[in-house]
């Protein structure tokens, strides 16, 4: 998904907010300070404003239900596609697992009740009069909005808490190094363990560095 955010949109170095005259507004409380995880929210953002905010007096047309379910669809697709990320990063960081495993249910859970609730393609057919779709349950698709957006959140953000464990322990192993040159009792021994204090400052560089670039403003840390 790529888009620019429309009437909702992710706050510079805070929480991702949104509002149209639909009332939809997403205020998790979380915290956003990198630009990996700003823009991966804004086309979503952008995507399920522009579902929420149709307006409700619209006429039915096919063309209009069309663009409505391919909305919803694209929705849940792109959430089960970031759904099998997260569970990969899980899977790989077990004290994290926990959490991660259950924001990703609960994304998995509400991208498929938008995807449910925008399956509009038989609204103009009388049989479909029963049918709960946005238009007769708009407070189910903000409320599944909501909790996608806020689920979607906390995955990123435990997931930018293992780029920070990543580097903690490339630091701790640069240390580990710098130690062990100071006790070095050979110029061989020296060469040897410099060539490795080399290798992970460069390992170190490489971390620090794309963190740096991701923080909001180059706010160094």
């Amino acid at each position: 998904m790529a888009a620019s955010p429309g009437p909702a949109g992710v706050g510079g170095a805070g929480a991702v907010q949104g509002s149209g005259p639909s009332g939809f507004a997403f205020d998790s409380g979380l915290e956003i300070k990198t630009r990996s995880v700003e823009q991966t929210l804004l086309p979503l953002v952008s995507q399920i404003t522009t579902l929420i905010n149709h307006k409700d007096n619209t006429k039915k047309s096919d063309k209009t239900l069309q663009a409505i379910q391919r909305v919803g669809q694209a929705v849940n697709l792109a959430v089960g596609r970031f759904v099998k990320v997260g569970e990969a990063i899980a899977n790989e960081n077990w004290d994290l697992k926990e959490e991660i495993n259950i924001a990703c249910i609960e994304a998995k859970q509400a991208g498929e009740t938008i995807a449910a609730l925008t399956d509009v393609s038989s609204l103009n057919h009388p049989e479909s009069d029963g049918q709960i779709t946005i238009f007769t349950d708009k407070t189910g698709v903000i409320k599944a909005a909501r909790l996608l957006l806020s689920s979607v959140t906390k995955v990123l953000l435990l997931a930018d808490r293992v780029v920070i464990k990543q580097i903690i322990t490339s630091r701790n192993k640069v240390l580990a190094t710098m130690e062990r040159l100071e006790k070095v009792n050979s110029f061989q021994e020296f060469v040897q363990i410099f060539s490795q204090f080399g290798n992970e400052m460069v390992e170190f560089a490489h971390l620090t560095g794309d963190r740096q670039n991701c923080v909001h403003g180059g706010t160094r840390m």
